[in-house]
């Protein structure tokens, strides 16, 4: 509990954390790469304090890997076993969703600006049928739009060299094509998660590389795409990818958030690792809607997602979206015992 004078936004960012550390501990417990959750907290605030390490003005994800790497070299040197590397790549993956997150609101921002761009000229034609409210509306829309591309704030993502402000990133965006602003989602931030994800743990020629063998699984009604399709599968995926930019979204996030993570699972594209970037994608979906949510990996939560996903399997995502459902649950009420006095 808080007392009255404590602050909230800090309180609420140490319990983000503690949600991140136990969606590390339950996303690895789901793939069998057993450690206890104090080390895994230890490992993820350990990421937490070192993010800050990197900077610099679109997301420089070379910069963000070769600071990662070094650290996995660092724990491997110290000992560290494979569950506690992992445990260490999934933190990090978890704040990279943020500088993902941040990338592609940018983006969809512009488009949303550079379609009001083209409107602005041919405003002055159409400006006459218009009421004089209506013309007002618009104008303060223009200025709003004039505000933000002068927008001296700093951006919160590390990037690469060109901008410094919000404003200056928006207007060298503004130049890009609109199409490509408009469906910001690239395969290039996935092989980025993989790659963060099964750094240390998986041959570096398979981080961040499709798989270029088949799929073999137990069950021979479930049928994965052979590796020559999953190019194209992670295009689309990606150009299917739902807006995150917030005030402009119309769908239910939680379901759009399973059936996303359910789509990247049937495609498999990696060869390892698939599980954790699914959940990943998960939370990137939820993100600025809810705070990260973890499937419980424990004996029955296990089962249950496993239950889910074969009803995923034949088309119902609802069971899915009912278990992301009832993680946020429990953060919120999280949440709320910590910022109640």
């Amino acid at each position: 509990m808080l007392h009255s004078g404590a602050d909230p936004i800090a309180v609420l960012s140490e319990v983000e954390k503690e949600v991140i550390a136990r969606s590390v501990h339950e996303s690895n417990w789901q793939e069998g790469l057993y450690l206890d959750r104090g080390r895994t907290r230890e490992l993820a605030e350990a990421v937490f304090e070192s993010v800050g390490d990197v900077s610099g003005p679109h997301l420089d994800m070379e910069a963000v890997l070769e600071h990662h790497r070094k650290d996995v070299v660092a724990l491997k040197r110290k000992g560290a076993s494979i569950e506690e590397v992992a445990a260490h790549n999934l933190a990090r993956a978890h704040v990279a969703l943020r500088w993902i997150g941040g990338e592609l609101m940018h983006r969809q921002t512009a488009s949303l600006m550079h379609a009001l761009e083209g409107f602005r000229k041919k405003y002055p034609e159409l400006k006459a049928k218009m009421s004089a409210e209506t013309q007002k509306t618009i104008e303060r829309g223009f200025q709003v739009m004039e505000n933000m591309k002068a927008s001296a704030l700093p951006i919160d993502v590390p990037i690469t060299e060109g901008s410094e402000t919000q404003g200056a990133l928006l207007n060298k965006l503004l130049a890009q094509d609109f199409d490509t602003l408009l469906h910001p989602m690239r395969p290039a931030y996935v092989h980025f998660l993989h790659r963060i994800t099964m750094m240390g743990i998986a041959h570096t020629g398979k981080c961040g590389v499709f798989r270029k063998t088949p799929v073999h699984v137990g069950n021979p009604e479930l049928y994965f795409p052979p590796p020559s399709l999953v190019p194209k599968l992670m295009e689309q995926f990606c150009s299917d990818f739902p807006t995150i930019l917030p005030g402009t979204v119309k769908y239910d996030p939680i379901l759009m958030a399973a059936q996303a993570s359910h789509k990247f699972v049937r495609i498999h594209p990696y060869a390892d690792g698939n599980g954790r970037v699914s959940r990943l994608l998960m939370n990137l979906v939820l993100w600025k809607h809810h705070p990260p949510v973890y499937l419980k990996a424990d004996k029955k939560g296990r089962h249950r997602y496993g239950q889910a996903l074969r009803r995923a399997d034949r088309g119902n995502t609802k069971p899915l979206a009912g278990l992301i459902g009832i993680s946020l649950v429990e953060i919120y009420g999280k949440l709320l015992d910590a910022i109640t006095p």
